[in-house]
């Protein structure tokens, strides 16, 4: 018997945000830098031209999120962005990574299953190094401080962990931290700095400097080097701060003044030169903690991206909400490590710093992006340079970049929310209703109206105080359909949040608000797919993942379709409503498929046509059975599909009918004489001449070398397997007709190199009719060759952009090759009748930064895509797409200009101003999370 495994993206989010109000007046500094020492000090002259606090910090990225019970007592302040602490008495506390755990990971057939290549092989483990100020007379920490956060981010940050009476609704975010008086006349301020946490001792006139001490609890022991700068040991790790750097501001000039650390054993205070007593003193460190794109100092993953319905931001009647739209919601999710101090009690060496292992939690966050403030009727009377720019013009004094207004974000960023429980808990999909029309009122600081959908997220979880229930939906009960765990390793979960990711938002009229449930027996359960219902109106959604069994199988009305298991690990599909008053009701279906041995669904597409449908894509390595793929479930017949299994592992596609009670229509192998997988699916159908017609695309991988067909011979997209793992995509169209039935394999193509390519997501441009739509696939590609770029207008780079590996705009290419890189690829629509084929691949990109941490082994990844598309204007639009890098220069310097089926680089384009612009996690095996975007033409 199979056991399905924990699929562990550990991975944190950590959203270390936007633009920076900082101090004036800051009359003398000491400045301790990052953690890699420089190769020299900072610059001695006797005068500098003074520069205002606030100027020097308009790009930072770090907050400070406040405690108000979301971490453990006494933090009073938490980097948002990192495992950094700021406590009642003042004290940094950071968590050092000194060694990492290996992860279990599944064996046998299992391991088979690709989306277990998105999961981390092991987990950190972390010493505190906490940085306290401490009496120098006695050594003791200093007793606490009264602080206060200065200048609030207007991002929505919410905690939904455990018991509803945990969770945390808009929890502040800081620019800044004041502590007063830690010692006699000398306030502590903490801030970011050229994206480094600096903290300032202000010694009011008259205040005695040497009054400050610093205890470093849980170093090994501090040295200073030859430079002055100072170095922390910590189990093996070194961190550093760069030597202090003291200056005076005097008539509008910044003068330097002598000064230095100095130690003895792990205390640190500050030798301070002559300098004038009668005026303010600031002594200013930095400590070593880094921002980045989307992501903190673990690796950080995102899944998914989806994209809502456009909407006026600034409605004040309901009606208005989406008659006169200007802002596209998106929505990205994943998984995210979440550490928390060790609670600093005890005595004696390291009292305080036991070895930490974070838990793994669930992000989704909301970024919005605007159109020239008007709805955009006509793409080309857009200018490229600002269209879908972050909403970040919004003013607010000398703050141009972000607003305390409600409806306010930073640089695109609008909310973000933390969900899970103790254990682990981990996305693998997210989707959204991008047909609601349901909307709210929100009626502070300002009435006014907005979207009240959010994203449904799926995965799988550990934790027994998983976040279930139900608030603002039906009669407003808390049923859910599943409040509890239901055994195994494993549980799969799905979530419904609201549109403003407020879990406790009070203002809400109109459901959804949330909704919370565990999906799983007393066996291993796993989500790997969702969907959520394109209609106007309803919040039913379908999800698809494997289990080892006893899974709560049934349907709210007429048999399920199968509700036997069938060993070895069954494929599973179900679809909810989460409006309906009982959990029984709630389940509208609920079904195993799968054979006697191992499948999986991984892939899910959900559509109406007379009634809810389902299309489904995973893989098996089961033989044929009538609850499964066999003769009679109206397989589809061809060199790469049929009624068999031809390799170990195949593909598989199926079609289920019906709210409730399913019925199949259809169900068939795909894959060739290798081993096939199918992940992402996209299915319509339409009615023609009485009969039902459909139409499937699906995107997978596959290290089959059966000849392809309906493609062209050779090129990127074509019949033959380049070697290694191809990406794959097949289009299927399949008639329920009785007369003459026409059931094909339009075309089946391969996309690749010689290594191995994998295809992790399919969107389509959803065209009606007998005119099919265009495919877009997103994905990553290994080995040392690059996909070749096709589908460039002339002028334009091969890569298109320095956003597109390898090359920026008129420069050389980068010396080394990304070991895995993620591609963006557009394949041409084939119409129902094949007239138009062979299919051609219109536009591949390599997806890809330029520089790399040094030793690093360059890795991007494309693990979801979402297009939004203009109302009436065929395929034009915005591709939007996540994933993972590590790469050093993801991001353009500048914002593309249109040329061609994808964008071109400007060399005299305006930079772009986005929420997160560079990566600055030294960890060369770290990676961040990244949201990116192109736009599509015709």
């Amino acid at each position: 018997m199979k056991s399905s495994v924990l699929h562990l993206f550990r991975r944190w989010l950590a959203t270390a945000a936007a633009p920076l109000f900082a101090f004036a007046s800051v009359p003398v500094v000491i400045n301790a830098d990052r953690d890699i020492p420089r190769p020299s000090p900072k610059a001695t002259s006797l005068a500098l031209t003074s520069t205002p606090v606030s100027a020097d910090n308009a790009t930072g990225r770090l907050l400070f999120e406040e405690n108000l019970g979301q971490h453990a007592k006494p933090v009073r302040y938490k980097l948002f962005g990192g495992e950094a602490f700021l406590t009642d008495r003042a004290e940094a506390c950071m968590l050092v990574e000194v060694v990492r755990e290996p992860l279990w990971r599944p064996k046998g057939k299992a391991a088979q299953n690709p989306m277990w290549r998105k999961a981390p092989a092991s987990r950190p483990i972390y010493r505190a190094l906490r940085m306290q100020p401490v009496e120098r007379e006695t050594g003791r920490p200093v007793p606490p401080a009264p602080s206060e956060g200065l200048v609030r981010s207007p991002i929505k940050l919410s905690y939904c962990k455990g018991d509803r009476a945990s969770w945390r609704s808009n929890v502040p975010l800081y620019r800044q931290v004041v502590y007063h008086n830690v010692y006699a006349g000398i306030d502590l301020v903490y801030y970011p700095k050229d994206e480094r946490l600096t903290y300032d001792f202000r010694v009011a006139p008259g205040a005695d400097p040497s009054a400050i001490q610093l205890h470093f609890d849980g170093a090994d022991r501090l040295a200073l080097d030859r430079e002055g700068n100072l170095q922390c040991f910590v189990a093996g790790q070194t961190v550093v701060m760069q030597r202090p750097t003291l200056y005076q501001e005097i008539a509008g000039e910044r003068r330097l003044v002598p000064g230095r650390f100095a130690l003895s054993g792990n205390d640190v205070s500050f030798e301070v030169g002559a300098y004038d007593r009668n005026l303010a003193l600031v002594i200013d460190p930095a400590l070593p903690f880094y921002s980045s794109y989307f992501g903190g100092s673990q690796d950080d993953q995102a899944v998914g991206v989806a994209v809502g319905r456009i909407y006026n931001r600034s409605a004040t009647t309901s009606d208005a909400v989406f008659s006169s739209p200007d802002t596209i919601p998106v929505f990205i999710g994943g998984t995210t490590f979440s550490p928390s101090l060790p609670v600093p009690v005890g005595t004696g060496p390291n009292a305080n710093n036991p070895f930490a292992s974070s838990d793994v939690d669930i992000f989704v966050a909301r970024f919005e992006f605007r159109a020239d403030g008007t709805a955009p009727t006509s793409l080309t009377d857009i200018s490229a340079t600002s269209r879908f720019a972050p909403w970040n013009d919004f003013a607010n004094g000398m703050y141009a970049n972000f607003t305390y207004d409600d409806r306010g974000a930073e640089r695109g960023l609008a909310a973000v929310v933390i969900y899970g429980g103790s254990g682990d808990d981990v996305c693998t999909a997210v989707s959204v209703n991008a047909s609601q029309n349901d909307v709210e009122e929100v009626t502070t600081p300002s009435s006014y109206f907005r979207p009240s959908t959010g994203p449904v997220l799926v995965g799988y979880t550990t934790s027994a105080d998983f976040p279930c229930g139900r608030l603002g939906l039906g009669d407003s009960s808390p049923t859910t359909f599943q409040s509890t765990f239901g055994g195994g390793a494993t549980d799969a979960f799905a979530l419904l949040l609201p549109f403003c990711l407020d879990v406790a938002a009070d203002n809400i009229t109109t459901d959804p608000v949330a909704y919370g449930t565990y999906i799983g027996g007393s066996g291993d359960d796993i989500a790997w797919a969702c969907v959520a219902q394109q209609s106007t109106n309803g919040q039913q959604f379908v999800l698809g993942g494997e289990t080892t069994g006893s899974l709560p199988t049934g349907s709210a009305s007429g048999p399920v379709f199968d509700g036997v298991y069938g060993g070895g690990g069954d494929g599973f599909v179900g679809r909810f409503n989460p409006a309906l008053n009982s959990g029984s009701a709630q389940r509208r279906y609920l079904t195993y498929f799968g054979g006697s041995d191992y499948d999986a669904i991984t892939g899910v597409s959900n559509f109406n046509s007379g009634s809810p449908r389902v299309g489904v894509t995973g893989l098996t390595l089961s033989n044929p059975e009538s609850s499964f793929i066999d003769a009679s479930s109206g397989a589809v017949s061809s060199a790469v599909s049929g009624s068999t299994r031809a390799g170990s592992v195949d593909a598989f596609v199926a079609i289920f009918s019906g709210n409730t009670g399913p019925t199949r229509t259809f169900s068939t192998y795909l894959g060739g004489g290798g081993d096939d997988w199918g992940i992402g699916i996209y299915a319509r159908r339409r009615t023609v001449d009485g009969d039902s017609r459909y139409v499937v695309h699906v995107a997978g991988l596959t290290d089959s070398q059966t000849a392809g067909f309906g493609v062209p011979s050779s090129g990127g997209f074509s019949t033959a397997n380049k070697g290694g793992r191809d990406a794959f995509v097949t289009q299927i169209r399949w008639d329920d007709s009785l007369s003459s039935p026409t059931r094909v394999v339009q075309y089946f193509g391969y996309l690749g190199t010689p290594s191995d390519d994998d295809a992790y997501a399919l969107a389509t441009s959803q065209q009606s009719g007998p005119g099919n739509s265009i495919v877009y696939v997103g994905g990553f590609s290994s080995g040392a060759t690059l996909l070749t770029p096709v589908g460039t207008s002339a002028g334009c780079p091969t890569s298109v952009s320095d956003m597109l590996y390898p090359t920026p705009f008129g420069g050389p290419p980068p010396p080394t090759v990304p070991a895995e890189r993620g591609f963006l690829a557009r394949i041409s629509p084939v119409n129902e009748d094949g007239t138009n084929l062979p299919a051609t691949l219109q536009t591949l990109v390599n997806v890809g930064g330029r520089t790399f941490v040094s030793g690093a082994q360059p890795i991007q990844y494309v693990l979801g895509i979402a297009p939004y598309l203009v109302a009436g204007t065929g395929n034009s639009g915005t591709l939007f797409f996540t994933g993972t890098t590590n790469t050093d220069a993801l991001l353009p310097s500048a914002p593309p200009l249109s040329i061609g089926p994808i964008n071109c680089l400007s060399p005299t384009s305006i930079p772009f101003n986005v929420f997160q612009s560079a990566r600055a996690n030294n960890a060369s095996d770290r990676k961040d999370a990244f949201l990116g975007s192109v736009r599509l033409t015709p």
